[in-house]
């Protein structure tokens, strides 16, 4: 009996020291969840980086991620398939984030307690390689919008490319050209012998006006005249006089014959020197020269009124309705006629129409171009610059072509009445923006 009393006291003995071992480890798992954890009640719903506790001295900290209002399940990273990049952050107890986004790596600052939670939220960031550089795409304000075209009605489907258009009152696309500042239009489908690719489309910030006297410039007069009483002249681009002068003495830095007005506001012949830089801006340089896509075929598809949509004109633009004088339906090293072709010509109707931003842009967008005027078109129209010829002719008349109003709308006027010109260009593929913000203060660079 001693025996087994003896034995049942040790089973007793063993049994308490096994519970008490137990309580023991649990403690000790239940400080150990407690530290790992933070003391946060739910500790599920935070994200830990990299699943692990990061230890700041005597203080520990928690991430936790969202996409807007959505709980993620880890931090997303960098170049990831949803287009999120970060947007802001919030932490307890005074800390702060700084966030690197070259890096995709964070900094806290002034982390000085325990149990920090910071929780980090992600946007979608639309973006587009535009000329080489990552730049946002924006739905509403000053920025770079994305422009679908995949229900063309007249074209074929090989322009139904996504564009992005530079829209707003006073969006950041400015860019050093030719030792000046310039301005991006967009990243533009245009035709090529290779079918239609893209190309960045860029237009000078100002006037190449005569500033001292008479600046303004025909879209086209007769040669052999210093008047127009002949009518020898018409809205054929591939001949027009403004062509022959943007493409030759402006192109090459010269100096020689333009079509400006006189006091009367008539057309007449006139020297033009863009060489001195005393009256004119000085043509373009070596380098300039060397960045223009002479290669873009130029579509000069017409109509017949202004009033219609920009989508509607931007199709216009590229079919073969032509000119009534007969024009050709594009221009191109193989079309031109009379001097070179440079590849310096005029924005097109649709490039006004497309440059529109700001919760105004999507009722804009669906108003005839001939009633910019109103709805706050063109007050929130960056490519508003004034009295401007355009590069499209008015299929209706022999003698008109439509030009961009002072008042900010489209209409049309009889080719030798004089309107500011602001040459406008493609880009070739292999010129890219290294640097800058495209804001007036950093323009792009572009090598």
């Amino acid at each position: 009996m001693k025996l087994e009393k003896y034995v049942e006291k040790s089973k007793k003995k063993r049994k308490v020291l096994l519970m008490s071992l137990g309580v023991i480890v649990l403690i000790s798992i239940s400080l150990l969840l407690y530290k790992t954890f933070a003391s946060f009640t739910e500790s599920a719903e935070f994200q830990i980086m990299n699943g692990k506790v990061d230890y700041f001295g005597n203080s520990d900290i928690y991430f936790v991620f969202y996409k807007g209002n959505e709980l993620l399940d880890e931090m997303p990273q960098k170049d990831n398939k949803e287009n999120l990049v970060f947007d802001y952050a919030i932490c307890d107890n005074g800390a702060s984030i700084e966030w690197n986004s070259e890096e995709w790596a964070l900094l806290v600052k002034g982390l000085n307690k325990v149990k920090t939670k910071c929780s980090l939220y992600f946007k979608v960031e639309i973006s587009t390689q535009l000329g080489g550089m990552k730049v946002p795409v924006v739905e509403e304000g000053n920025g770079l919008y994305k422009v679908e075209h995949d229900d063309l009605t007249e074209l074929g489907n090989e322009w139904n490319k996504v564009e992005y258009r530079y829209g707003g009152k006073n969006p950041n696309n400015y860019v050093s050209f030719n030792n000046e500042i310039w301005r991006i239009i967009g990243l533009v489908n245009v035709q090529t012998d290779n079918g239609v690719e893209q190309r960045l489309k860029i237009v000078r910030t100002n006037s190449i006006n005569n500033q001292k006297t008479f600046g303004e410039y025909a879209w086209d007069q007769d040669i052999d005249s210093d008047f127009h009483s002949n009518y020898n002249y018409g809205n054929n681009w591939t001949t027009s006089s403004l062509k022959n002068m943007l493409n030759g003495i402006y192109y090459e830095s010269g100096i020689g014959d333009c079509y400006t007005h006189d006091a009367d506001y008539e057309s007449r012949r006139n020297t033009c020197d863009f060489n001195s830089g005393t009256d004119l801006p000085k043509g373009l340089d070596e380098t300039a020269r060397s960045m223009i896509d002479k290669e873009v075929i130029w579509n000069l598809g017409s109509w017949n009124t202004p009033k219609i949509t920009t989508k509607e004109f931007y199709e216009k633009e590229r079919g073969i309705n032509p000119g009534s004088s007969g024009s050709p339906s594009e221009w191109s090293i193989m079309t031109d006629v009379g001097e070179k072709h440079n590849g310096i010509g005029l924005i097109y109707p649709s490039d006004f129409g497309y440059a529109v931003g700001g919760k105004e842009r999507i009722n804009c967008l669906t108003k005839n171009l001939f009633d910019y005027d109103g709805d706050n078109c063109k007050s929130n129209d960056w490519l508003d610059l004034g009295s401007t010829w355009t590069l499209s002719p008015d299929s209706s008349y022999k003698y008109f072509v439509f030009y961009i109003d002072i008042d900010g709308y489209l209409t049309n006027e009889d080719v030798n009445v004089t309107f500011d010109v602001w040459p406008t260009l493609y880009l070739t593929t292999s010129t890219k923006i290294v640097d800058g913000t495209g804001e007036i203060g950093s323009p792009f660079i572009l090598k």
